[in-house]
């Protein structure tokens, strides 16, 4: 029962609960002890009730209780009570419920510090032993100052500290085998924590620098192949200036190339510092050969017989990455990693709207016979003349066939803003369309664009508002000959709407191909694929319409002008139809504008420049 001593007070208390078998023999003629049950109270717990012989409870006593050591040497312990259980596995009430607030295994020790005056302990040592449920050996040799107070946060108040032994003693060998055997762990732990320090700054140093060139390979590939592609258009010289346009992406006297490592390296054989570049190209017929990387060197002008001609380019560039941490992984001590990057880029799927095309449409041939080159013939040359509701004020007239070409085919003017000075007379419009084309500004009614499946409108007003004695078809003769380089004031397009197209004609360039010599076909009559090597300036992209009347879109198509037989240099801007003579292309010149996918059913066509 409670003696009213505070618990700040008590006495530390140790305690066993099962013994077992001593270790060793104790010295020579003392007989082994077998089970001993030693209880240490303070005096709060001198009246607890304990359980003696017989299972009979009796009163705790102050009285001395001679103790036997490993030695063989009797001492006397005071404030000590023992007892002996008749079995070993006759269970002492109440002690589970005191020490350890009735839990079935003590917890472990939450800290380990200094006992706090009048709670060290006896420090004489019995025989180690091995327990089932729990092993408290808390007396050992050796100076008192050496033992230290253990607090076990489940114990009855006032009985939270209990003396703990030395290290290396056989008693702390029972109770704290776990921290024994974690002795080191510190410096295992800190050994563990640098590698992975060191993993995370190979991880954040060299592998973000991996990444960061990549993409700057990569873009640079992109570029590269982009460039290449535009110059994919199906004549003979295409792949030479396609290549050109790959080396001006990496050429450094231009202060424009593309660079890796934040720029401080250049793209080619060396790219400085030490560190080695590659990079190479080829050029393929089908996607999925660029893909592939299969196939490829092909070259050359369009084939007009299967219409094959290198349409993608693959792009490869390899350098050496400036790493600090990853070559020392490498079994080459001292190589340095190697990143690669590629791009293929090529013509896209045909595109369902077209912006700044020419506002020409040519009428479908084969009046729906032939969707895919709509009667006309790969390669051919063919006589465009102006249709017969457009050819106003004069009377109608169908032309025929100029000479070297195979047949006559009709084209409207669409109902499109022209490109350039806007406000103009019907004259100066219509010869802004022949020179330059729609205009592709935003905001502008009708639109800039031409869609396939819609409905387009014939160009409005003609009747009886041009010049006259002018036809709607000379304004675009004369229009068109401006590709040429021809000076209106040379020919009679300089007396047209008072010598207007003399001063709107410098707002547009030439082709730098102009043709004017006597080709395989005739005078004049330059082939796309084989002999042409201009600036585009003389393709012409028109939509394909159904009729003159309804004017349906039904997809584009392309044609390289021609020069006349009776002339020079250019077109002969006389003819009332609006005649001149033109090579049908098919849909070889890529479009800088434009909508590609959307619901037109075409699968060939004009398309753009693309990444693949």
């Amino acid at each position: 029962m409670n003696t009213g001593t505070e618990p700040s007070e008590f006495l530390s208390v140790a305690y066993r609960i099962r013994a077992a078998e001593r270790r060793k023999s104790v010295a020579h003629g003392v007989s082994r002890v077998k089970y001993t049950h030693l209880i240490m109270l303070n005096a709060w717990a001198e009246q607890t009730p304990l359980l003696g012989k017989g299972g009979v409870d009796a009163p705790s006593r102050n009285v001395p209780v001679p103790l036997k050591g490993a030695d063989g040497v009797v001492r006397p312990n005071f404030k000590t009570i023992s007892f002996e259980r008749t079995t070993p596995s006759a269970p002492i009430r109440g002690l589970r419920d005191i020490f350890l607030k009735g839990a079935a295994t003590p917890p472990l020790p939450r800290s380990i510090q200094s006992c706090p005056a009048g709670q060290r302990q006896n420090t004489q040592e019995t025989a180690p032993s091995k327990t089932k449920d729990l092993s408290a050996q808390f007396l050992e040799r050796g100076s008192p100052d050496a033992i230290k107070c253990v607090y076990y946060p489940g114990l009855h108040p006032g009985l939270h500290s209990i003396a703990a032994p030395r290290p290396n003693s056989v008693a702390s060998q029972l109770l704290f085998p776990v921290f024994l055997h974690q002795r080191g762990a510190a410096t295992v732990y800190f050994l563990l924590f640098t590698l992975m320090l060191f993993g995370f700054l190979v991880m954040a140093t060299d592998f973000g620098r991996l990444y960061l060139i990549q993409g700057e390979l990569q873009t640079a590939a992109d570029a590269a192949a982009l460039a290449s592609a535009m110059r994919l258009l199906g004549t003979a010289n295409a792949a030479l200036h396609a290549s050109d346009q790959v080396t001006a992406s990496f050429d450094s006297t231009t202060g424009n190339d593309n660079r890796f490592n934040l720029r401080m390296n250049q793209i080619g054989v060396s790219g400085g510092a030490g560190l080695v570049t590659e990079t190479g190209w080829d050029y393929f017929s089908t996607l999925l050969d660029a893909m592939a990387n299969a196939n490829g060197g092909q070259s050359g002008g369009i084939d007009w017989s299967s219409g094959a001609y290198p349409k993608y380019v693959r792009v490869q560039i390899r350098a050496q990455a400036p790493v600090l941490f990853v070559p020392l992984l490498n079994r080459a001590i001292g190589s340095l990693p190697t990143v690669a990057a590629s791009a293929v880029a090529g013509i896209s799927a045909p595109v369902c709207t077209a912006c700044g095309i020419d506002g020409l449409a040519v009428v479908d041939p084969s009046e729906g016979a032939d969707a895919v080159n709509y009667g006309l013939v790969p390669g051919a040359f063919y006589t465009l003349y102006l249709t017969t509701s457009q050819q106003t004020p004069n009377a109608p007239v169908t032309p025929a066939p100029l000479a070297g070409t195979v047949a006559a085919v009709q084209y409207a003017i669409l109902d499109h803003v022209p490109s350039g000075p806007q406000d103009l007379d019907p004259d100066g419009s219509l010869f802004e369309l022949g020179a330059g084309g729609i205009s592709s500004s935003s905001g502008l009614t009708p639109p800039g664009s031409i869609s396939i499946d819609s409905v387009e409108s014939g160009y409005p007003n003609l009747q009886g508002n041009t010049t006259p004695g002018t036809t709607v078809g000379q304004d675009i003769l004369c229009g068109l000959n401006v590709r040429f380089g021809v000076d209106p004031s040379e020919n009679i397009c300089g007396t047209i709407d008072g010598g207007e197209f003399a001063t709107l004609s410098p707002l547009f360039s030439a082709d730098s191909d102009l043709g004017g010599e006597t080709y395989a076909a005739g005078i004049g009559l330059q082939d796309y694929a084989t002999e042409y090597d201009g600036s585009l300036r003389r393709i012409l992209t028109m939509a394909v319409v159904d009729s003159s009347d309804s004017l349906n879109v039904l997809n584009f198509r392309q044609f390289l002008i021609e020069m006349s037989a009776t002339t020079t240099l250019g077109l002969d801007p006389a003819p009332v139809s609006g005649a001149f003579r033109a090579q049908y292309i098919g849909a070889p010149v890529p479009l800088r504008c434009g909508g590609v996918g959307g619901l037109c059913s075409v699968s060939l066509g004009v398309g753009r420049i693309v990444l693949h």
